[in-house]
């Protein structure tokens, strides 16, 4: 069960990245914010943190600082209705509520970035590469990896 609840976190989270990412033609930002080549953990959380400050926003109608079940359904129908989202929404945000209280605070979206981050750091170095990255947006979209 708690496999089955991290994965859904993931896709949910990974589904709401995606979403944010640029259209055709266009770079995501760069996490890399000293431009050394390596994303660390700390720039990782940072670029995701910007991202997950907008969702969270826009998702947690009434500003309580926790995203509940009908706020998720309101904001899927509304990206529905806009042509972004799946009909149905699937599990969504709330795959990130990881106490079961019915409710997502920001502390349970930090967690998933941090389980990402070390997801996506496939050498398990303790800092991204442009190729982990690469891999990484690129299995949110569905694509076959680069290489």
């Amino acid at each position: 069960m708690i496999r089955t609840t991290f994965f859904a976190g993931l896709l949910a989270l990974s589904a709401s990245v995606a979403l944010a990412q640029p259209g055709p033609g266009r770079e995501p930002p760069n996490p890399d914010i000293d431009n050394d080549g390596k994303v660390t953990l700390a720039e990782f959380k940072t670029a995701q943190g910007q991202r997950q400050d907008r969702m969270f926003g826009r998702i947690d109608a009434d500003g309580d600082g926790k995203i509940t079940q009908a706020e998720a359904d309101a904001m899927a129908r509304r990206a529905e209705a806009a042509g972004r989202g799946p009909p149905g929404g699937g599990p969504g945000i709330m795959g990130l509520d990881a106490n079961k209280d019915g409710a997502v605070t920001r502390a349970e979206m930090d967690a998933m970035t941090e389980r990402r981050f070390k997801m996506t750091d496939t050498n398990s170095d303790g800092w991204l590469s442009k190729d982990e990255l690469a891999k990484s947006r690129q299995g949110r979209r569905g694509g076959p990896g680069p290489g």
